[in-house]
């Protein structure tokens, strides 16, 4: 019989905990969790801020009591382990007198970091950490009545608190230091969600700093001022350090925890799961932190697994991550573009629109994908952004990237089909057909900077209706409607490149097969097609207003 100790009650240390019970009867296993919460879910918190979770109660997933009478599991509540003597095989617990252990986990989350910025302590800023910060910013905005909110981050918490707030009536700003909301997009993919956002009345700081907090106004690193009420400090988790530091246990190069794919550390006596440790990137290979509650979990489960007796083994994360937004949906998996550069990988990408079910049935609505691969069509990353059904797509493409599947493969995928649900070819099958096109250079895409880029040496052809054209086109364009292409080839040089384009792609696509058919090699289309060109010109547009 054993004596585990898990320093942490969260995800990965309740899941690991009763793992073990239902490998090990015997083993006695207890929980150090420093908060009074046990099973917290922490991803609900900016929901019960604006009352769509209306009970805090109801994210707490479990109590010392539950754990107790279902598992015999001992879980001390307001026990914060401040001290790890590996060489004793003990631990000390603040008030409290030390405990033994045989084995060890720590399972103890990240925080949110307050940046060393001027009046960041100040009694009107806040962070989201757990039920008690949440009630605080609820007190707040109940007996203080706040007008404008500053929130400092624009990744998935600060996106969150902000639609939130906004659901309670207040004027929310995100100030943002790099050029888009949320990690896992790229800027083409956000520039959408930006329009849409600022549509619904958040105002967006981007590619900015927050320098300081004043009593009335916060500044920004080009001297703007914005004022405030309240201010909510949403700039990402960091590990936190102290246990690791006094144990002397190895760090790695991402700042988190060394471990092995047993998730042992460098004291194999001591494991670690969850947001503190570091893990290999899945499409780079390289080392690094990834914060998720479903990673922690599968984590937990190895090293439960591996106490217990069996081979279960943690080899690498993929990156799958998602946020629902008023009614916008934005998801991505596996690498983006900016991963991919940083880790010298070459890659190919496109964007496609396509509608999440058939367009003669109700409610049906658009979707953005993007899709990143090599030159082998191994697929390195994906993300999605729309209305419709943007977790099913992105669930797919992350299970086609962790199996291994050809980028071009996806034009075979079988999916269930009924019309209130998809198309007869689905949008992820239309992924896998451009995939292919691109792989075997049928097709060729300019992106919206190179259009930018060559608009005098290029000739740009709109290929729709002539009421479409002068309702609204890129400038420089001529209109040749696709109808008339076969009748206009001398129209076309073939000296230098031409860009197709329509709304969509679909029609451009078709063109550019004429054109090539025709003898022409300089065929371009452009990726996203006027659609996406439209929303990344307008959120340029407004980014340069509010910020420059």
């Amino acid at each position: 019989m054993m004596k585990i100790a898990i320093v942490g009650g969260g995800a990965a240390g309740t899941a690991c905990a009763t793992r073990l019970r239902r490998l090990n009867e015997n083993d006695e296993i207890v929980i150090f969790e420093k908060s009074g919460e046990l099973a917290l879910s922490n991803c609900g918190l900016p929901y019960l801020l604006s009352g769509i979770v209306e009970d805090g109660k109801v994210l707490i997933g479990t109590t010392p009591e539950q754990m107790k009478q279902k598992y015999n599991i001992d879980c001390r509540l307001n026990a914060e382990v401040e001290f790890i003597n590996r060489k004793e095989k003990s631990v000390t617990v603040k008030g409290r007198e030390p405990e033994s252990y045989d084995k060890l986990i720590i399972a103890t989350g990240a925080y949110q970091l307050r940046p060393d910025i001027n009046g960041i302590l100040g009694e009107q800023i806040f962070t989201v950490n757990n039920l008690e910060s949440i009630y605080k910013i609820k007190d707040f905005v109940k007996y203080n009545q706040p007008r404008n909110v500053v929130i400092m981050g624009g990744g998935y918490t600060g996106v969150e608190m902000a639609e939130n707030l906004m659901r309670l009536g207040l004027k929310v700003s995100i100030v943002e230091a790099s050029p888009h909301l949320l990690p896992g997009l790229d800027y083409d993919m956000a520039a959408t969600l930006h329009n849409y956002l600022r549509g619904k009345g958040l105002r967006l700081y981007l590619n900015r700093r927050l320098t300081g907090f004043g009593d009335s106004k916060v500044t920004l690193d080009n001297g703007l001022t914005i004022e405030y009420d309240m201010a909510v400090v949403a700039t990402g988790v960091r590990p936190d350090p102290k246990l690791t530091i006094m144990s002397d246990l190895e760090i790695g190069k991402s700042g988190g925890i060394k471990v092995d794919d047993h998730m042992q550390t460098s004291d194999k006596d001591i494991y670690a799961a969850g947001d503190d440790v570091e893990v290999t990137d899945f499409i780079t290979r390289q080392p690094v932190r990834m914060a998720q509650a479903g990673l922690a979990v599968k984590e937990a489960k190895v090293i439960a697994d591996h106490l217990g007796g069996l081979d279960s083994r943690f080899e690498h994360a993929l990156g799958t991550s998602i946020i629902k937004v008023f009614e916008m949906t934005a998801a991505s998996a596996g690498a983006n573009e900016e991963k991919l550069k940083k880790a010298g990988i070459s890659y190919k990408h496109f964007n496609l629109y396509g509608f999440d079910h058939s367009a003669y049935m109700p409610d049906n609505e658009l979707l953005l994908l993007k899709l990143l691969f090599d030159a082998d069509g191994k697929i390195l990353g994906a993300q999605a952004i729309g209305r419709g059904n943007v977790s099913k797509r992105i669930d797919i493409l992350a299970l086609a990237m962790q199996n291994g599947m050809h980028a071009a493969g996806l034009e075979n995928a079988e999916f269930a089909y009924a019309p209130p649900f998809s198309a007869g070819k689905d949008v992820i099958n239309n992924l896998g057909s451009m995939a292919d096109n691109l792989l075997s250079e049928r097709v060729k895409t300019v992106n919206y900077k190179d259009l930018q880029e060559l608009k005098d040496e290029i000739m740009l052809i709109d290929i729709r209706t002539p009421q479409d054209f002068d309702a609204g086109h890129i400038e420089n364009a001529v209109n040749i409607p696709l109808t008339a292409l076969r009748n206009s080839l001398d129209a076309i040089p073939h000296e230098k490149k031409v860009v197709l384009y329509c709304r969509y792609g679909a029609g451009s696509y078709a063109a550019a097969r004429i054109l090539e058919n025709r003898g022409f090699d300089n065929i371009y289309i452009l990726n996203g097609g006027m659609e996406l060109y439209g929303e990344i010109l307008r959120d340029e547009a407004e980014t340069d207003a509010l910020t420059n």
